[in-house]
């Protein structure tokens, strides 16, 4: 297992737009920070609220999420599948070396991007008195964007296809949970939606806030290991 995780590693950190969509991830977290800081009308709650709350959430997880979706479709478009398997040899491991080291990396970048927005706001404006605020962002957000992107990595083992998983990580929480929510479905148990409550407090317990999107993400990651190991490459 050490071996499959040290070759995820190197592929992850020598692909360059690993980084690339990182940095622009967190460009883009900067860019909405300073937009919700500089409102005068809104407090610095308000401010810091909007920044990391809802959609700035869901784009700022989609650049973690097409990470993840790529350690798959990067591979099965550029054929280096066939090499990873003969490297690693077991699909399981293999399927388990892309979810710890793209779940670790997410969550570095969930923080990140946390960080970088109280920095922002500091800059800016006040950062929000409430530490409860301030520790809501630091714990959801990680907790957020990693799920989101083992979801993308999910799909993305099922069906081969890196395009097909992003078209899923951006349709599913836009167009399918808020039609949902729309046409009266409880937004606690849209898994997208519900866990980006547990940034904030008052949204609820955060623990079962989370829990669609846990329970989504691990049936994606099954579902994609099952297929994976049955498939010849």
């Amino acid at each position: 297992m050490y071996n499959a995780i040290r070759y995820e590693l190197t592929r992850l950190a020598t692909v360059r737009s690993t980084w690339v969509l990182l940095a622009l991830g967190l460009t883009l977290q900067g860019f909405i920070a300073y937009l919700s800081a500089s409102r005068d009308y809104a407090t610095p709650a308000e401010q810091f609220t909007a920044s990391v709350h809802g959609l700035p959430l869901l784009l700022a997880a989609l650049f973690a999420t097409a990470v993840a979706v790529n350690a798959f479709g990067h591979e099965y478009r550029y054929g280096t599948i066939t090499t990873t398997m003969l490297t690693v040899r077991r699909p399981g491991r293999v399927m388990a070396a892309k979810a710890l080291t793209t779940g670790v990396l997410a969550a570095l970048y969930g923080v990140a991007l946390a960080g970088v927005t109280v920095l922002v706001q500091a800059a800016v404006s006040t950062v929000p008195n409430e530490t409860s605020r301030l520790a809501y962002a630091f714990a959801g957000m990680p907790v957020y964007v990693t799920l989101a992107a083992l979801a993308g990595l999910g799909v993305a083992a099922i069906t081969r296809n890196a395009t097909v998983a992003m078209v899923a990580a951006i349709g599913f929480p836009t167009v399918v949970e808020t039609g949902a929510v729309l046409a009266g479905a409880n937004l606690r148990v849209m898994p997208f939606l519900a866990a980006g409550q547990a940034v904030q407090p008052g949204g609820g317990n955060a623990a079962l806030l989370v829990l669609p999107l846990f329970a989504l993400t691990a049936g994606l990651l099954t579902t994609g290991a099952v297929l994976h190991a049955r498939r010849d490459v």
